[in-house]
């Protein structure tokens, strides 16, 4: 089996009291082949069954690769159902002085 890799890419970026958001990909490299998968290796599907796979070539790098097909993956599945901005992190709320 081969080994798995993870990979980080950035969804948002950081602003003045937000620390921004990464999203987690995994992926292995097998014949020159990209696959992206879970933790375990397995092959990550989207709803319409379609895996997400990439054929490399000499002068590609696997992690940048990984990492698009990370945020297409993420996308797909996230769909028309995605949360609104600003609705999935925490509340801020001002302090008011009262106990």
């Amino acid at each position: 089996m081969p080994e798995v890799h993870t990979v980080f890419v950035q969804i948002e970026a950081p602003k003045p009291g937000f620390e921004g958001r990464v999203a987690e990909g995994c992926y292995t490299v097998e014949d020159g082949v990209l696959t992206l998968t879970n933790r375990r290796g397995d092959p990550v599907r989207d709803d319409a069954g379609q895996s997400y796979t990439q054929k490399l070539e000499p002068d590609d790098n696997a992690k940048q690769i990984a990492g698009l097909l990370t945020k297409k993956f993420r996308k797909v599945r996230r769909g028309n159902n995605a949360t609104p901005s600003g609705f999935s992190g925490p509340i801020t709320y001002r302090k008011t002085g009262r106990i």
